[in-house]
């Protein structure tokens, strides 16, 4: 028979398992829908920029400032994962003093996922700060950033037994501003001064922490972060595929809402007002500004530096405009499962078209727009007309002729998931 602390530790690694295998399947999805393509593509064109700055770096530049952005946000961040589930809190409430060996896989899987990721950026970081005035050694780097990142998990461990939630807000921003204060010391000072004061911010928290009143262990807030941990996770792949999981939000999105009063009150729009609505106020709304914006500001890197005589930059806005097109066709499943358009003397065919001619439509702005900045640094900079006229020439074109036909076969031949 197991003993209580190793059931225990049986249920963390039972949970987790049984995570990977729920989520597994909609990695297939993800790799399928061109995402990974877009991240080697951020990946070359931040690797490009990269090592731009580091061959030549402007006299001014400010690298203290860099060094903090870049590096405190991985040193203060400490996720936990812990599989929590409101019903532990009466089936565990008795095993609460042993919880520790619950949460034992849980600080060591944050402790090294955080310790390599900043380890990842204070390497990347290191090129450009020894060519700055900074005293320090890499190794101190290392140490100063080790013991930042191990107080930071100890910290935010106390940040959730607080009781209330205004002061464990206020905590946080102490312990991220201090942290933020100890490395940008290291950054800009001697060695010997930075790490004095950091060991006196750090004391003067540890009594700080010490004050305000505690749980001996918060469940509700463990099981809070769990879930919210869950639905991000969930809603990332929701970028790619249907999460039957997620339940759907909406919102009001008043920068995009003054777009549905161009739509005509007549009969033929009555579906089209419905999809153009679904799509500003929906999820799927969100991600397509937000796919969008990352697109524009993707291909603007690439205009700028010209690449492929700027051919490559026409080369990435095809690959995320097609990839915006995947998400964006996926309005047709916006009200697949409601009632009430089975129940209105619509004809279904009106529906088609309407879905059609809204993401056609959308993807064509989306192209107009993605494109402007490029298009713009592309004549501006680099005297390239022809390059800047063909690509959005022809996304519109695809997108107004093209794309209607091929969605509308789609529907057809039974691809539509209704």
């Amino acid at each position: 028979m197991k003993s209580p602390v190793q059931a225990l530790e049986d249920l963390w690694l039972q949970r987790a398992r049984a995570f990977r295998k729920e989520v597994m399947p909609y990695l297939g999805y993800m790799g399928q829908s061109g995402f990974p393509l877009v991240i080697s593509l951020l990946f070359i064109s931040s690797a490009l920029g990269y090592f731009k700055l580091i061959r030549d770096i402007p006299s001014n530049f400010p690298f203290t400032l860099v060094g903090v952005i870049a590096v405190v946000p991985l040193l203060c961040w400490a996720p936990l994962r812990t599989w929590l589930v409101k019903a532990d809190i009466v089936f565990h409430l008795q095993l609460e003093a042993r919880m520790g060996h619950y949460l034992y896989h849980s600080f060591r899987r944050s402790l090294i996922m955080t310790v390599i990721l900043a380890g990842l950026v204070l390497l990347l970081y290191w090129p450009i700060y020894r060519q700055g005035d900074g005293e320090a050694a890499f190794w101190m780097l290392i140490v100063l950033a080790a013991v930042l990142r191990f107080a930071n998990s100890w910290g935010a461990w106390q940040e959730r037994r607080l009781a209330w939630p205004g002061m464990r807000r206020l905590m946080r921003l102490q312990r991220w501003t201090a942290t933020a204060a100890a490395w940008a010391a290291l950054l800009s000072r001697e060695p010997w001064m930075a790490a004095l004061f950091a060991l006196l911010i750090g004391l003067l928290l540890v009594l700080l922490y010490r004050l305000p009143a505690r749980h001996a262990f918060p469940w509700e807030r463990l099981i809070e972060e769990e879930e919210r941990s869950r639905k991000a996770i969930y809603l990332f792949f929701g970028l790619f595929i249907d999460v039957p999981v997620m339940p759907s939000k909406s919102a009001a999105r008043s920068y995009l809402s003054w777009l549905l009063k161009r739509i005509s009150y007549r009969h033929a729009n009555t579906f089209v007002y419905l999809y153009a609505a679904s799509l500003i106020r929906t999820e799927l709304g969100g991600i397509v500004v937000r796919l969008s914006l990352l697109s524009a500001l993707v291909v603007y890197w690439f205009a700028e530096s010209a690449w492929l005589s700027g051919w490559g930059a026409a080369a990435v806005y095809t690959v995320f405009l097609f990839v915006l097109g995947v998400q964006i066709e996926g309005l047709r499943r916006v009200h697949s499962y409601t009632v009430w358009r089975h129940v209105y003397p619509l004809p279904d065919g009106l529906r088609t078209d309407s879905i059609v001619r809204v993401a056609s439509r959308t993807l064509a702005i989306a192209a107009l727009l993605i494109w402007l900045p490029a298009g713009v640094t592309l004549i501006a900079m680099h005297q390239m007309p022809l390059q800047s006229v063909v690509a959005p020439a022809a996304a519109i074109a695809y997108a107004s002729f093209v794309n209607p036909g091929r969605m509308k076969r789609k529907f057809e031949d039974g691809i539509d998931e209704d």
